[in-house]
């Protein structure tokens, strides 16, 4: 019986609950079973036939590519009527390698059914089932691997699953299907099988992926509960590790909640548990997330203090948390110290760099900075460029605005709607409202999305010029486009409107944008 995540809390919160408590918690829609295989019938009887034949041809067809085809029939002793003992050695290895090709063969909607045949007639053992889990999860099968792992559960003879079985499918399961290996979790309890700290940082992980911190948090305070009170010698001792509180602070900062990400990072040194880049590194981005600077920048400078080295991610976190919070200078700063101490920069770092170029409009260095990039061997994004543009824009640098977006349509990357949105502002700031009208013109030829920003920029640009008519045709084009108009939109025509004497018309509009 499958557990749900309110049971799974509920035992996080009681670790001490029985198994028959946590089952009577909450009773859902079990894992998929063999024995719900077997009581299909009717239509369904002929899809689960096909899907046997299947199972049968794909594992020959598999053990005959990994092998060759009468070399391998040799080696087994011909047909696959016959399970392979323990002992075959090579044969045994032989169906397993091919097992798990043709596990990797079968479609996603593969029945249970279709599994049982492949494992039963790979006679696959005990021993080999953990490789084949492995190869499933490597190649990111992870239906398969839970629809095995349920073949191992209800198979005669039984299998004797420990934790290790459970573990790869969670994992496999973590990043594709995070729900299902919360799932697995909970039915590993239920099974009998005590997790250790990879089933719980496996979890932890699926968790997080789901935005579940409150979860994250309750399985990290399960790991230092049994680790604070389990009895000296207990062999299912569980100690939180470096991996589990990283988890947990990561899942913090995605929740916008740097009090308890913080509160987790302290607690790390009461329990003597060593704090990493990662550690660091995600307390820095959750204070960052939460605008708090200086609490930012004491982790970045006390990570130096403690001989933690700090990472490329941890320089761009920085980067950006001080450009975000009005102190691009001081992210610059940061990012000549990165260079001095030797880190080879990555685009990230280049682009957290040009970002604060644009913020303390230093037009020149975002520009130097994008050669930089290019002469490292590292190819420019649009974020680069879109960058560098605004940083050209808000100092009147229409020339050279156009002059970068002209090498991204000849060199790459493709121009995006706000590398085009600033370049209109960049001709329209230095009154160049034809050259704005043509890049908006142009942005539909090259099917690029127009945007409120985008037509505003243009707006904007005919408004500086005193040339109403056009501004009001924009209007109209925003409209015939179902393109959003804003505040800005309006009142940048009204302004328009007056200096061209059409007061009547400005009037009409500033009443429009009152409804």
């Amino acid at each position: 019986m499958m557990l749900s995540a309110l049971s799974l809390l509920a035992y996080s919160a009681s670790p001490h609950l029985s198994r028959g408590s946590i089952l009577a918690i909450h009773r859902s829609a079990p894992l998929p079973s063999l024995a719900h295989a077997s009581l299909l019938s009717g239509a369904r009887s002929t899809a689960r036939s096909t899907a046997l034949r299947l199972a049968t041809s794909l594992l020959a067809d598999s053990v005959e590519d990994d092998f060759g085809g009468d070399d391998a029939d040799a080696d087994v002793g011909g047909g696959w009527e016959r399970p392979v003992s323990a002992e075959s050695g090579m044969g045994a290895k032989k169906r397993t390698h091919g097992l798990a090709r043709a596990l990797q063969k079968l479609p996603p909607s593969s029945t249970a059914a279709c599994i049982e045949r492949l494992a039963d007639d790979a006679g696959l053992a005990p021993r080999n089932l953990t490789s084949v889990l492995l190869m499933l999860k490597s190649r990111r099968r992870w239906r398969q691997a839970e629809l095995l792992l349920q073949w191992a559960r209800g198979c005669r003879p039984p299998i004797a699953l420990c934790a290790r079985h459970y573990n790869v499918v969670i994992g496999a399961c973590s990043r594709a299907a995070p729900r299902r290996a919360l799932n697995i979790f909970a039915q590993m309890q239920v099974d009998g099988v005590a997790p250790d700290a990879v089933s719980y940082n496996s979890v932890m992980s699926a968790a997080s992926q789901l935005g579940e911190t409150s979860t994250v948090i309750s399985m990290l305070e399960q790991m230092i509960d049994q680790a604070s009170y389990a009895s000296p010698g207990q062999g299912d001792r569980i100690y939180p590790t470096t991996v589990s509180f990283n988890i947990a602070i990561s899942a913090c900062a995605k929740a916008n909640d740097y009090q308890r990400a913080l509160g987790l990072f302290r607690q790390m040194e009461t329990l003597g548990v060593e704090r990493n880049t990662i550690t660091y590194t995600s307390a820095i981005s959750a204070c960052a997330e939460a605008s708090e600077l200086e609490k930012a920048m004491t982790l970045f400078t006390y990570m130096e203090v403690a001989g933690v080295p700090r990472s490329l991610v941890t320089f761009s976190i920085a980067i950006a948390a001080c450009t975000r919070n009005g102190d691009a200078q001081r992210g610059l700063d940061l990012f000549d110290d990165a260079l001095a101490k030797g880190l080879a920069p990555d685009a990230v770092l280049f682009n957290t760099a040009i970002a604060a170029c644009e913020k303390t409009r230093d037009w020149e260095r975002a520009i130097s900075l994008l050669s930089e990039m290019r002469r490292l061997g590292l190819r420019p994004t649009a974020a680069s460029y879109g960058s560098a543009i605004a940083a050209c824009e808000k100092c009147c640098q229409s020339s050279q605005a156009l002059s970068l977006l002209s090498e991204m349509r000849s060199r790459g990357p493709r121009p995006n709607t706000i590398v085009y949105s600033s370049a209109i502002s960049a001709c329209g700031a230095a009154g160049q409202w034809q050259q704005a009208l043509e890049l908006l013109d142009e942005m539909a030829d090259l099917g690029i999305q127009r945007n409120t920003i985008t037509f505003n920029a243009a707006i904007q640009a005919c408004e500086r010029a005193g040339e109403w008519s056009l501004a009001m045709s924009l209007l109209n084009r925003m409209k015939a486009s179902n393109v959003a108009v804003d505040s800005i939109t309006y009142n940048s025509l009204v302004r328009a409107c007056e200096k061209g004497g059409q007061y009547e018309l400005a009037y009409d509009l500033m009443r429009q944008m009152q409804i």
